[in-house]
């Protein structure tokens, strides 16, 4: 078994039998990046294999050099079974986090260790696709730099804010194309990509690594300079007919509200986002409202920021807390309705305001309880991302993966 059939088991020189072989050895690596190291009984819940059957894959990846033994695991009683992981060299994911104003490379081996770290290109995302190029140069820098072997790059996995359908890899709101922007950067890179919308991508980070890996139904809010949800149903990411779905931050909820960049008017970004903080943030210093946030931004507007305010409500100034608690409040009444849609088991708040948390959380636990059917309101969970801000990178990475490997 070659890198290729790691990539893909089809082949017209292969049997049915092999193509099957192939396809239960690429679960195995699936498994092994994903959880770490596992002995093969550990192996077994995931690909749901004998042990016998097991063991012969697990010898033949050895001999092929694409996974090694790391030792013993623990027993219940007699022989201490092997654990097996992948050999960190067998494959690599390039991972790039596009955002409003900067652009986050990371590289993951076989053993879905970072060997970089995050690489940062200040750049403000475009309309159209002239930062494409910036972004593969950047990109191709970094794979030089670290001497990774080209073919043994499993693929490319880029998550950013819009519109996102993965299929196409069309976004129909940045970096807005003719053609898809998948098929584009992967003639550039000369590799497979996969492009994703952020949000999905950290609620698919949750679910592999995060607070929702127990949860069968959980919703991953990410709040950062807009608003976008993550849908968890049945353990699976659900994207909707076109993978459009969870454009929670253009719910309309104020009549004859601030315009939205969507073109309606009173869309949730518009009251309880980064950009929205920031712009409320702005008007209070324009109007003499808080000495903190000049301070803060050394009296230039254009230098204000989301942790800027949070920063401030936590020393105390009471501007930027009535700030946080009323982005507070509309979050929980959008997410009301959301809870009495999906009846999650959990919802997790993630992004830059996450660091919000104690300002945020109680107003919208509050909303939630005006505004929520009791049965539902009362029994849901609400947390904070414990990913931070490596949901993006580990999410895409990871759906890259599974994008390969699990292709028929």
């Amino acid at each position: 078994m070659s890198f290729s059939t790691v990539k893909y088991s089809e082949g017209n020189d292969m049997n049915v039998v092999e193509q099957k072989n192939n396809s239960q050895k690429r679960k195995i690596i699936k498994y092994l990046f994903l959880y770490g190291a596992m002995t093969n009984t550990d192996l077994g819940k995931y690909v749901k294999l004998s042990t016998p059957k097991i063991i012969s894959l697990l010898n033949e990846l050895k001999t092929e050099g694409l996974i090694e033994e790391l030792g013993q695991g623990n027993s219940s009683g007699g022989r201490r079974p092997n654990l097996y992981g992948n050999k960190e060299d067998a494959f690599y994911i390039v991972a790039i986090s596009i955002n409003i104003y900067k652009t986050s490379v990371s590289v993951f081996d076989a053993k879905n260790h970072k060997i970089t770290d995050d690489q940062i290109l200040p750049l403000t995302i475009s309309h159209g696709t002239s930062i494409i190029d910036p972004i593969v140069a950047f990109t191709e820098s970094i794979i030089r730099g670290k001497q990774i072997p080209r073919d043994k790059i499993l693929g490319i996995g880029i998550e950013m804010p819009g519109m996102v359908d993965s299929v196409t890899g069309i976004n129909k709101t940045y970096m807005v194309s003719d053609r898809p922007l998948a098929e584009i950067f992967g003639e550039k890179f000369g590799l497979e990509v996969l492009i994703e919308n952020d949000a999905k991508t950290r609620a698919f980070a949750e679910l592999r690594f995060g607070l929702a890996h127990t949860k069968r139904n959980a919703l991953a809010v990410h709040i950062d300079w807009g608003i976008g949800l993550g849908i968890i149903v049945n353990g699976k990411l659900y994207k909707g007919r076109d993978g459009f779905a969870g454009e929670f931050g253009h719910l309309p909820m104020v009549d004859n509200g601030i315009l939205c960049k969507c073109g309606k008017q009173g869309c949730l970004e518009t009251i309880a986002s980064g950009t929205a903080i920031v712009r409320m943030a702005k008007e209070g210093m324009a109007a003499g409202r808080s000495s903190f946030l000049v301070q803060m931004a050394d009296k230039d507007q254009e230098k204000m920021e989301i942790r800027k305010v949070v920063q401030a409500a936590t020393m105390g100034d009471q501007y930027s807390i009535s700030i946080l608690a009323n982005v507070g409040h509309w979050l929980g009444k959008g997410l009301a309705y959301l809870i009495q849609i999906f009846n999650p088991e959990l919802i997790i708040i993630g992004g830059r305001m996450s660091e919000a948390n104690q300002f945020i959380l109680p107003p919208i636990q509050q909303s939630i309880q005006i505004f929520c059917n009791p049965e539902l309101g009362n029994e849901i969970e609400i947390k904070v991302s414990e990913l931070g801000s490596q949901a993006g990178i580990l999410g895409v990475a990871a759906l890259l993966l599974e994008h390969v490997l699990d292709k028929n």
